[in-house]
């Protein structure tokens, strides 16, 4: 399914994201390599908005495959219940 494919490619992300976070954070030699605090507080501030903009991606893809395979068991209720009702008579009709 299309949709759980785009639940992997948002976790993926996410993970990426939360490395780079993590990597930032931990390391001072983002410091060494000329960049100032305010570069490093900007680039937090901006990863950590991604983060969440993915967060909330995924939990709006896993309602929208829950919705999904909601609807198809619904219609497979519903067609096993069109078959259940059908009534056929083959050639025992003739007559009437």
């Amino acid at each position: 399914m299309e949709i759980s494919k785009a639940i992997t490619s948002t976790n993926t992300q996410l993970a990426e994201v939360e490395s780079t976070l993590g990597e930032i954070c931990l390391t001072d030699s983002i410091y060494e390599q000329g960049q100032n605090e305010e570069d490093v507080t900007n680039a937090v501030k901006q990863i950590e908005e991604e983060r969440a903009a993915l967060g909330c991606s995924r939990k709006l893809l896993e309602e929208l495959l829950s919705k999904a395979r909601e609807d198809v068991i619904a219609r497979a209720v519903n067609q096993g219940q069109k078959r259940l009702t059908e009534v056929t008579f083959g050639s025992n009709n003739s007559g009437f």
